[in-house]
């Protein structure tokens, strides 16, 4: 039985990373071409669970455009804090790993940020350092680089308005998180914070970004517990945001991931509503959607695992010159990648009509 068959997807898929026998588990794909060509992938392991300080990103890489992958090494442990890598972005001089650490106590709000780099396509990596600017309490999501030339990185983090001394409370309650942006108008040597959107009800995080027009920019978010993605937009480059506001697009306490590809933008997601207290509603199915008018309306959805099949954090590469969208995803034991023709994606789509209603 092929890995389609097995799992339920409806598109051929390779196996990137698999948690046995060397690990409990395996998270959150995270993946890029490298200048030289090949693939590069990190993920989040280690430990028994997930926050333990006993967390470490691990890494793979194919060398045949994701048809079979190294055996998994770990690239980054910290002696007494967790690890994790959440951005590789490799659209400047060199590759960027965005790298956190945290105390698993916390349940990530001790959050400190660094970056590591590599000039040899990620057989070698820096010693992570910390971000030029004093930004250093952020989570770093999927960078995009405007029209213009800037960059930007969606971030979120939580602020401390209660609760100060975690270790008090009788529950480990979360501190608020808030999305923004950072920005970098010279390739990196500099960064700066932008936006403070939030909810007065939901926490905001988990946030991508993608540029509708020039220097319009569209934010979505993962808001726990409300059933469906929020939304925010910039009209000046991601310097100022406005308020958030609940979408129809539905989502289950989940990731998210989306990119343009030619005018249209596609989000992969779990398009299935929050209905219970549970931390771990259904994540399924996985599907890809594609609109024309700025996810306004969905003029097509494709559905790339079959429903009841847990299959969530999809991940997402364009590549424009092999007209390819690459997509990874994850079930906790293993990841995995296909890869969708941008005519297929397309195919159908009345370029006249958005479409229909999320």
């Amino acid at each position: 039985m092929d890995l389609k068959e097995k799992y339920g997807f409806t598109f051929p898929v390779s196996s990137m990373i698999t948690a046995r026998p060397n690990f409990h588990y395996v998270r959150e794909p995270v993946f890029r071409r490298m200048p030289d060509g090949s693939l590069f992938s990190v993920g989040l392991s280690g430990g028994l669970m997930e926050p333990a300080n006993e967390n470490v990103v691990v890494a793979v890489q194919s060398y045949d455009d994701g048809q079979t992958w190294t055996l998994p090494r770990v690239l980054f442990r910290h002696s007494e804090r967790a690890v994790w890598a959440t951005e590789l972005f490799t659209e400047g001089p060199r590759p960027l790993l965005f790298v956190h650490t945290y105390h698993a106590a916390s349940q990530y709000r001790e959050i400190h940020t660094y970056v590591s780099t590599t000039r040899d396509s990620g057989k070698t990596w820096t010693q992570p350092q910390s971000l030029p600017c004093g930004i250093a309490n952020v989570v770093v999501r999927q960078g995009i680089v405007l029209q213009n030339g800037r960059w930007v990185f969606p971030v979120y983090w939580q602020e401390c308005r209660s609760q100060w001394d975690w270790g008090q409370e009788t529950e480990k309650r979360f501190w608020p998180k808030l999305c923004g942006v950072m920005v970098s108008d010279d390739q990196g040597t500099h960064f700066q914070q932008h936006g403070w959107v939030r909810s007065s009800q939901y926490d905001l995080w988990e946030n991508n970004v993608v540029e509708l027009e020039p220097n319009h920019l569209m934010m979505l978010m993962r808001a726990e517990y409300a059933g469906y993605l929020y939304r925010t937009d910039s009209y000046d480059g991601g310097l100022h945001w406005g308020p958030a506001h609940q979408t129809e697009i539905p989502n289950p306490n989940s990731k998210v991931s989306f990119c343009k590809v030619g005018d249209a933008v596609v989000l992969a997601h779990n398009p299935n509503h929050y209905t219970g207290p549970t931390m771990w509603p259904p994540r399924t199915p996985l599907s890809l959607w594609v609109s024309l008018n700025g996810a306004k309306t969905w003029a097509k959805k494709i559905d790339l695992c079959i429903k009841g099949r847990f299959m969530f954090y999809p991940h997402l590469m364009w590549d424009d010159d092999r007209k390819l969208l690459y997509i990874a995803c994850e079930n906790g034991d293993e990841h995995f990648l296909m890869k969708l023709s941008y005519d297929t994606i397309l195919a159908g789509i009345d370029k006249a009509d958005g479409g229909t209603h999320a």
